[in-house]
């Protein structure tokens, strides 16, 4: 009898054992997600600050000679930025705009007869609204920029005995130039960078408001930039979007 329950028991247990192995199922195995690539695709806000230094000479329009020898003029220069940008590949091609105020000034006396006079140059704002062609290695961005330039100039000039006239007036003019910006996290972005800028000449003091100052003067000036600053990406995904489909 004992025989014959050992081996009811061992034919029940082989017939059980594929059955209870079937039921078995084997835990998936989870991979964690890729993390996302990030992409210079979006617009931005920022901010950016550094020096500004050129050269400036004033022309006498009626006798059609310089009224001063060429000098320098140097500040510092700081203010905001906003743009957008698409990514191919590893181009880049976007927009980038910026205002910025200004401390660049210089100043100079005339040559004779107007000895004894001096002129300053200062310039107090700048706006740029450029167009940008990059390449990108890594969280890299290499930079080419180019585009127009508006600068607001204020002219000033001192008589001997130190009563002054002085006249602000708009510039147009162009810039290029070039940077290199670095991903310090997917929405925050570092940049350095350096910008020509070439304003248009501009006519001062005609008519002079004071009789006795020098009248009908040039003005002609440029701008070499070099700064530094932070972008931040906007949360609104609607290029990333859009570029994805």
């Amino acid at each position: 009898m004992r025989k014959m329950l050992c081996a009811s028991m061992a034919a029940s247990a082989l017939m059980l054992g594929p059955a209870i192995a079937a039921d078995l199922s084997v835990a998936p195995i989870y991979k964690a997600a890729p993390a996302p690539v990030p992409t210079w695709t979006g617009s931005y806000v920022g901010i950016a600050g550094g020096g500004t230094w050129g050269s400036a000479v004033v022309h006498n329009n009626t006798t059609g000679v310089d009224q001063t020898p060429r000098f320098d003029l140097s500040g510092a220069i700081v203010g905001v930025t906003t743009g957008l940008q698409v990514q191919n590949g590893n181009i880049v091609i976007g927009y980038e705009g910026d205002t910025s105020i200004t401390s660049k000034k210089g100043s100079v006396f005339e040559f004779p007869p107007n000895a004894g006079f001096s002129n300053e140059v200062r310039e107090r704002w700048l706006s740029t609204f450029r167009g940008r062609v990059g390449v990108t290695q890594n969280n890299w961005l290499f930079y080419a920029t180019a585009g127009g330039a508006l600068a607001n100039v204020e002219h000033t000039i001192t008589s001997p005995a130190g009563a002054a006239i002085a006249e602000k007036n708009w510039h147009w003019g162009w810039t290029a130039g070039a940077g290199v910006e670095v991903k310090i996290s997917p929405d925050w972005s570092a940049k350095m960078e350096y910008l020509y800028v070439g304003l248009q000449d501009k006519s001062y003091f005609n008519p002079v408001p004071v009789a006795g100052f020098p009248s009908n003067q040039q003005v002609r000036f440029d701008d070499h930039i070099v700064r530094v600053g932070v972008n931040y990406k906007l949360p609104w995904n609607v290029l990333d979007s859009f570029f994805k489909r």
